[in-house]
């Protein structure tokens, strides 16, 4: 057996890396696991850099691993592992119930049995999302508006264990939907067999080398692909998280002696509307954004509902190139409220660096000027075809 260590799923994606990055910095011994592929891949490689991440760290140990085949993850039985975080998920709108399902719980299932059996394991810290808390209620439909989701609500830890979602609000995608069903797993197996678990779920990730989610639409404002903004955005609630927070936050917990088999909420303190979200955007890479006064954000999901399938199955068929925020769910996330309590997070004694998402897009379009994403149209469209082409040759292996 060799030294006690910390183990990264997804250890070269975009949270990912960022946790790998912290746990070095602060002197631990790290093993890092990703598809065959990716660990293989010079894009991948290239992008961590950019970051700082050092694959060639003397404490760094790379391991490809598929968590979907459990012969894969016999590798990491040489290693005892003190503590697991466990970011590897497909995180992706516009795939299948049953490809998210697939690689979002089965794989989950089958890390989770094999670190059961590592004795010193003390903590398995799992990365959940707050979509799990479904999609706010309207002041239309109820007098629940604008009231921030709390580790009180209902989730998958506090939830009838039949239940399939959240009470009185709604699981809005299949990715939430598989989130969910992910997170109710982890939850069973620590109240069956004790996995040390503990629960984080950031708000929307944004940050350094993100091109999907936040992260893509930051790019797509940055790159001048939403010249104009429907004045009725000022009425939806921005939330999210930087990266470097969200692996802060991570290691942080672990330290935390009450924080087992607890459930945090990872964002910021901002509360912004997603007009002043996307305006400062626009403001800090130089870009115009013209108001649309009379035009409404749903009128902009209603589009996208007939367009998204079509350039989707187009991409599909016929590799037609596909900037993947153009989606359906991005814009029905884009037109809701989201506002995410951190209070539970911050009682821990834990200090945001970007308590403000002002503060946080500096930083990023940044980086994005300093490594040339804006003025390199393919970044666009990068994660989906590289993650897309590595996917695709796995489960053709395991076919």
């Amino acid at each position: 057996m060799m030294g006690t260590r910390a183990l990264v799923t997804g250890g070269f994606g975009f949270s990912g890396s960022f946790v790998v990055r912290q746990l070095l910095s602060e002197g631990h011994d790290v093993v890092a696991t990703d598809l065959p592929g990716v660990l293989e891949s010079s894009v991948f490689r290239a992008r961590v850099a950019t970051i700082g991440l050092d694959i060639n760290h003397p404490r760094l140990t790379l391991v490809p691993a598929d968590l979907l085949r459990p012969k894969t993850l016999s590798p990491l039985s040489a290693f005892c592992f003190k503590h697991v975080f466990h970011t590897a998920s497909l995180y992706d709108y516009s795939a299948s119930l049953e490809r998210l399902d697939e690689l979002n719980v089965n794989a989950t299932r089958n890390l989770a049995d094999a670190m059961t059996t590592q004795a010193s394991l003390e903590r398995f810290v799992h990365w959940s999302t707050c979509g799990v808390y479904g999609k706010p209620i309207p002041a239309s439909r109820g007098p629940r508006v604008n009231i921030p989701f709390s580790e009180n609500s209902s989730s998958p830890k506090n939830s009838d264990p039949d239940a399939r979602g959240p009470e009185g609000t709604k699981l809005v995608n299949d990715y939430s939907i598989s989130k969910w069903r992910q997170e109710k797993l982890l939850w069973r197996i620590w109240a069956e067999r004790r996995l040390p678990l503990t629960v984080i779920r950031p708000a929307p990730i944004y940050g350094p080398g993100s091109s999907y989610g936040h992260g893509g639409v930051i790019l797509c404002v940055a790159n001048g692909l939403f010249p104009i903004l429907p004045r009725d955005a000022r009425n939806f609630v921005n939330a999210s998280v930087h990266v470097e927070d969200v692996a802060r936050f991570a290691t942080h917990i672990v330290r935390v002696d009450n924080s087992l088999g607890e459930d945090y909420n990872v964002a910021d303190n901002g509360v912004v509307s997603f007009y002043e979200f996307l305006r400062y955007i626009a403001l800090l890479s130089g870009r115009r954004m013209m108001d649309l006064p009379i035009v409404r954000l749903s009128w902009v999901k209603a589009l996208f509902q007939v367009v998204s399938p079509v350039w989707l199955l187009l991409e599909r068929r016929f590799g037609v190139r596909r900037v993947q925020v153009f989606e359906v769910q991005s814009v029905r996330y884009v037109n809701s409220s989201y506002w995410i309590s951190n209070r539970k997070s911050l009682d821990t004694g834990f200090i945001y660096k970007y308590s403000d998402v002002k503060e946080g897009l500096k930083d990023t379009i940044q980086w994005l000027q300093e490594n040339g994403w804006l003025t390199d149209k393919s970044k666009l469209f990068e994660r989906q075809r590289v993650r897309t082409d590595v996917t695709k040759e796995t489960l053709t292996r395991r076919a």
